[in-house]
């Protein structure tokens, strides 16, 4: 008799108490409204949707009373499957690990969209978008700092490099974040 692990047991727990209280996504409405308060649980949601043909006009961050809050996407259904739109949602508090993970998915054809740039709990999060047939990449730049003449002269000088503002977000500073066709 194979023996079980209680981790293995603690995991299947977990698994089934998160999904418990899990409402189906209604696939069959125009527009759309995600909003949990774990990216984990949203990435799933979004793939969902997004093969149902669904795409993302934009996101915000709801903060709750506590300083807590949710993650809340609006998409819209567009497309029928197999044209479907790809999304990948990116977190993190530090903006290196955010350019890094920029240009991993941007290498694969990921777009960042402007409209879905969140910030909140000190956390960064980028959702980013693939079109159906996608091949083009670009390049991402990240200027982060407080100071304003800092900022101005990191502008200018990525600017000169080819680079148009994709948009801005704040949080404990403020990110510029930048993209240019990749070469």
């Amino acid at each position: 008799m194979p023996r079980i692990r209680v981790s293995n047991i603690l995991i299947v727990l977990v698994f089934a108490l998160a999904t418990l209280g899990a409402q189906p996504l209604d696939l069959t409405q125009r527009y759309l409204l995600l909003a949990t308060a774990r990216t984990t649980t949203m990435q799933h949601e979004l793939n969902e949707a997004a093969a149902a043909g669904y795409r993302v006009l934009g996101g915000a961050h709801q903060t709750g009373d506590e300083g807590d809050g949710q993650l809340m996407v609006l998409l819209e259904k567009v497309t029928h499957p197999p044209e479907i739109y790809r999304y990948q949602l990116l977190e993190t508090q530090l903006t290196s690990t955010m350019q890094r993970e920029l240009d991993q998915f941007a290498s694969q054809a990921f777009r960042l969209l402007p409209g879905s740039m969140i910030g909140g709990r000190g956390e960064l999060v980028l959702l980013l978008e693939k079109a159906p047939g996608a091949s083009d990449t670009f390049d991402y730049r990240l200027l982060a700092t407080n100071r304003t003449g800092t900022l101005q002269k990191e502008l200018s000088d990525a600017a000169g490099k080819g680079y148009q503002v994709v948009g801005m977000i704040s949080r404990n500073e403020n990110i510029v974040i930048l993209e240019r066709p990749a070469r």
